[in-house]
């Protein structure tokens, strides 16, 4: 269990929680050779950066989001460890995954900084709950060593911020001053994964290394039943070849947290059947089977 018990009680406790060397020396080296394919190296940034201009001119460009290209990245972002945490965070299984996004900042190419700010305008139309399966998981897992030049994400202790209305969700360093001396960085190893709440303070910091590069990937977690929270439909990708790919080689718990119907589901008929293993021909259709075949079986008496 990468993801403690002890971890899961400083996020309830304080709003994140810091995971050092989530991944494997081998996943990272995996994830790092998927993100070449998204982004150059600093080398090759320096050496040709016209090449790369909209790297450097458009922020959001630096920013893509799932399904991605190769495997490394998608297996990361439906990761059974990952899984298992926000299942026992939110007590169900019932537990999708709300987004995910990589993310490149160069060093010397602009300013990242931030103001303090809660993320659940996008991800909720009313303000997050804390509890239960109320919750939204937020994760940040980080590629490349963050030390204090490379911009560390900053985040404000929920026991300091319980007086702290949740709206507006922006707090301005002008109105808030006192909350910005509350902030700490968050500094991490390659591999390493921040945990946080939908009502935990953070931001992004300022950059001060002239060169370098930070690669993350960002995810957020949400329960099935509530239907009024969520960022993101995986259906509204159902064209994209990478996540026909994905869908096809993942396990079925891999397909669930994307909104995939579970084995043993009454979506699954014959009909059914016949009709997905159509649509994705290297998908293994077994334990749909066997699930379907035993949901029809009569009980013994």
């Amino acid at each position: 269990m990468r993801i403690t018990d002890q971890h899961l009680a400083s996020l309830k406790r304080q709003g994140y929680a810091i995971v050092p060397d989530f991944l494997t020396g081998e996943e990272i080296a995996a994830g790092l050779e998927n993100l070449a394919r998204y982004y150059p190296t600093v080398e090759e940034l320096e050496a040709t950066p016209e090449r790369y201009g909209g790297l450097t001119e458009e922020p959001e460009a630096l920013q893509n989001e799932f399904p991605f290209a190769g495997e490394a990245l998608n297996d990361v972002a439906t990761h059974p460890e990952l899984v298992a945490a926000v299942e026992r965070l939110l007590g169900t299984e019932q537990v999708l995954l709300s987004q995910c996004a990589i993310w490149a900042k160069y060093a010397g190419t602009g300013s990242f900084d931030q103001g303090l700010h809660l993320d659940y305008q996008g991800n909720t139309l009313v303000v997050p709950r804390d509890d239960g399966d109320y919750r939204q998981v937020n994760m940040i897992l980080y590629y490349t060593d963050v030390p204090p030049e490379m911009g560390p994400t900053m985040v404000v202790s929920q026991e300091q911020t319980k007086d702290v209305s949740l709206w507006p969700a922006f707090k301005t360093r002008k109105k808030h001053p006192e909350l910005y001396e509350l902030e700490r960085p968050v500094l991490a190893t390659a591999g390493s994964l921040l945990i946080f709440s939908m009502r935990t303070l953070h931001r992004a910091s300022e950059m001060t290394a002239e060169r370098g590069v930070r690669l993350s990937q960002h995810f957020i977690w949400r329960s099935g039943r509530h239907h009024f929270q969520g960022y993101q439909n995986w259906p509204a990708h159902g064209e994209d070849e990478a996540l026909q790919r994905f869908i096809a080689r993942a396990t079925p718990r891999q397909r669930e947290v994307l909104g995939f119907p579970p084995v043993g589901d009454a979506y699954w008929t014959t009909e059914t059947l016949a009709a997905v293993a159509l649509r994705y021909p290297a998908m293994d259709m077994t334990a749909y089977r066997k699930g379907a075949a035993k949901r029809r079986k009569p009980a013994a008496k």
